[in-house]
This record gives structure tokens, C-alpha cells and sequence, in this order.
């Protein structure tokens, strides 16, 4: 007998993670990788450090990852960023930053070619289009930015690449979103373009975002599904990120494992900096990442194995394995919570999230602010945390209260191979 299964109610589409490579740590997401420990199932290279990442991502096309290429042009239009990889780039030019007068009719048209060919060279199943940072109403790179994404749309069929997909990358500042004159200015005209989902990189949203931010992000966001296309937080981590989810603003969230949660215009306008080497990990309870010397001086304190990773499919050996290897730690606990979201019916889902995501780790924070932690510095991050999440959770409780989000993003359709196990694993 075949037995039939009835669905009370329709199951909701999945919710989308994307791990943005970024420029380091290609080498612990092999390891990952080739030990079965890597949960997601699309992943962003950007163009500018890819020559170092190829065998991280044949081995991740091979396994039917979704491979998306991020060609950094937008980075090239800007004095901070122009001094970095991006230069180096075949559509870059050599000498400065692009500006839009180097754009006119006719002239190098030829990049839309260049950007082609390298995504078929790499054998990305979805390129970012090449658009730029808007800041203002009236904006010198948006009919440039639309002529580019048509251009990569022909180049790509040219050279064969009719299955390759075009997202059409919106990058801008919270305080064009927030304005609703300026927001609806923004994207006119991208309904006609040749792309399938609207990534949304907004300076002053991501991991750090208080909350009249995440909730402002929330609402703007929804006045731009009229797009009819689904939409992905870009550069966005943490319970932000996971509350854009979970009230439906976005139907995907891209990352980076401690680095790409959040996006701030002015970084690009100030020469690179080094970065810091300092292992950080990931605690969910607080929502935030610790230097390990901060992270030991919480665990120095009485109290603190609330902190501590209790999942034994994550880090069977708790601490100890939190601290060698938070690549793992991270990406495991992150997939864990978009899994916890992405099987509530998606009406439920803001309730779900602050019922069991925010209101245990305001309870979490709690607690660490009682710890007698010895270290200063370490004693006021966490006391921080927990203003923050308070913050974040009246603030979103009040807006699941009032129930005035009508609209809710389009699932993020699978664009790699094996899309089956894609569905079912809901990322």
C-alpha cells in the first residue's frame, strides 16, 4: 500500500543562505567540503580572488552547488576599493577608478563581453549584474548599470551561456531605501530588465543593525516586491539578516563566514585596510562573533556554559571545538537557523522567530551580563549585546503585533545541479 500524505496546509517555499568566499578561508571551506560539513548549497566567488579559489569551487560545482560570480565592478568605480584585487580585474581599468563619463556611446561596451567569457570560464550557474553604488535621486551610473546588465544578457547567449542567470544587484544607502520618494525612483526600470532576483546591499544593514534599523529595512523592502521578483539581503548577517527572512522582506540572505555580514558605503571611500588575523567565533546566544581572547575571558566566568556549543553534531567536543575550527561552528549554526525558519509556514515564521531565536537569546544576554567577566572591554560587548537584542526584540514584537507586512517576497528558485535535494534541504 502506497501511503498518500495530506499537507494541512501547503508547505512554504524554502528560505535561501548564500555564502559569499570572500577573500580568505577558501582552504577551511575545503576541508569542510571533502569532509561532509558543508551544509550550503549556494555559494558567491568574487572575480577579484577567484584564481585562488578555483578548486574550491569545481569541487563545490561537482557536488551541484549553485555557483555565483560576483565580477566586483561596482568596487571599481570607487578610490578605497580600486586599490585592491579588483584592479587587477580583465574588465577593470588600469589606471583609475571607472567614472561614468568613461560610458558614452560606444565606449567599452567590450566589458559586458569580458565578464561573459569569465563566467563561462568558471562555469557560474548566476552572474551579479555589474551595476554601482547609488547614493542619490539622480544617478549618472543607473542607465549605464541598465545598458550593462542588457549587454551581459546578449554576451552571455553568444558565447552559449542562455542558462546562465543575471541577479541584478541593488546597492545603496539605508537613507535612499527609507525615503519613499527615493525608493520608488530607484527601481524604476529594472522590472524590464533580463534578471531574475533583486539583491539588495544597503549600507547600515547587516550583523550590527538596531533595531528601528532592521525594522525600517523591513518595511522599505516591502514596498519594493511590486517588483514581482523575489530579493536577497546581500552583505547581511546576524538576527537582522534572519528577521528580513522571517517577516518576509527578503527570500535570501548571502554572507561570508565573520566577514560580509554588514556593508558600509563609507569603507569604500578610505583605502583598504589589513584586516585583522584574530581567530573570531561565532555565539549564537549573543549574535555576534569574539576575538578567542574574549571569547576565553567569558568562559573564564562562572555561569558561562550557557555559551558554549552543546550540539554534538556541531562541536562534539564543545569548547574546544568552537575555538580550533569556527568556520565549522559558524556555517553549522547558521544553516541550523535558516532550517528552523524555512520549515515554519511562512505566516508563522516572525512569530517562530521571535519566540525561538530572539526571546532565548534576550534571556542568553541576560545572563552574560551578570557574569563577573575580569576583562573590561569583553564585560561591555556583552552588555552591549544585551541592549541591542532588547532593543531588536520590542522593537520587531511590536511590528509582528500590528501585523502591517502584506506582502511577502518570492522564494529564491535553485539555480545548480541536484535541485531536488536542493528543495528539500530548503537552502
Amino acid at each position: 500500500m502506497v501511503a498518500t500524505v495530506h499537507h494541512l496546509h501547503p508547505p512554504s517555499p524554502p528560505l535561501a543562505g548564500f555564502l559569499r568566499v570572500g577573500h580568505t578561508g577558501q582552504r577551511k571551506l575545503e576541508a569542510l567540503h571533502a569532509a561532509g560539513r558543508f551544509p550550503y548549497r549556494r555559494v558567491v566567488f568574487d572575480a577579484a580572488h577567484l584564481a585562488q579559489q578555483l578548486g574550491l569551487l569545481e569541487r563545490l560545482r561537482a557536488s551541484g552547488c549553485e555557483i555565483v560570480l560576483d565580477p566586483n565592478f561596482a568596487e571599481m568605480a570607487t578610490e578605497g576599493r580600486f586599490q585592491s584585487g579588483v584592479s587587477r580585474l580583465p574588465w577593470a581599468n588600469q589606471e583609475r577608478p571607472w567614472r561614468p563619463d568613461d560610458f558614452g556611446p560606444g565606449r567599452n561596451a567590450n566589458l559586458a563581453s569580458l565578464i561573459a567569457e569569465f563566467a563561462m570560464q568558471c562555469g557560474a550557474n548566476v552572474v551579479l549584474a555589474p551595476t554601482h553604488l547609488i547614493e542619490t535621486a539622480i544617478d549618472h551610473w543607473r542607465g549605464i548599470d541598465f545598458s550593462f546588465c542588457e549587454m551581459l544578457r546578449r554576451e552571455l547567449d553568444r558565447f552559449g551561456g542562455a542558462a546562465v542567470a543575471i541577479d541584478y544587484q541593488l546597492i545603496t544607502t539605508n537613507a535612499v531605501l527609507r525615503d519613499d520618494q527615493l525608493r520608488r525612483q530607484l527601481i524604476l526600470g529594472i522590472s524590464d530588465l533580463p534578471v531574475e532576483n533583486i539583491w539588495l546591499r544597503v549600507s547600515g544593514f547587516g550583523a550590527t543593525a538596531t533595531g528601528a534599523g532592521t525594522r525600517h529595512f523591513i518595511e522599505s523592502v516591502a514596498d519594493l516586491h511590486q517588483l514581482e521578483r523575489p530579493f536577497v539581503a546581500d552583505c547581511a548577517g546576524g538576527f537582522a539578516a534572519l528577521a528580513s527572512l522571517a517577516f518576509g522582506a527578503v527570500g535570501g540572505i548571502s554572507h561570508g563566514v565573520g566577514q560580509k555580514e554588514g556593508f558600509r558605503a563609507s569603507d569604500w571611500k578610505k583605502p583598504p585596510g589589513g584586516g585583522s588575523n584574530k581567530r573570531r567565533i561565532y555565539i549564537p546566544e549573543l549574535d555576534r562573533h569574539f576575538p578567542e581572547d574574549q571569547l576565553s575571558a567569558i568562559f573564564a566566568a562562572r555561569g558561562r556554559s550557557r555559551f558554549g556549543c552543546n550540539d554534538p553534531s556541531c562541536c562534539p567536543h564543545g569548547i574546544d571545538d568552537m575555538i580550533e575550527n569556527p568556520h565549522a561552528h559558524f556555517i553549522t549554526q547558521r544553516s541550523r537557523q535558516l532550517d528552523s525558519l524555512s520549515v515554519v509556514p511562512d505566516a508563522k515564521r516572525a512569530e517562530h522567530f521571535l519566540l525561538r531565536h530572539l526571546e532565548p537569546a534576550v534571556r542568553s544576554a541576560r545572563l552574560g551580563s551578570r557574569l563577573k567577566i575580569a576583562d573590561d572591554d569583553t564585560r561591555r560587548l556583552v552588555d552591549d549585546a544585551r541592549k541591542r537584542l532588547v532593543a531588536l526584540r520590542d522593537t520587531l514584537d511590536d511590528l509582528e503585533s500590528r501585523g502591517n507586512i502584506a506582502t511577502r517576497s518570492s522564494p529564491v528558485a535553485f539555480r545548480g545541479g541536484g535541485r531536488v535535494a536542493s528543495a528539500i534541504l530548503g537552502r
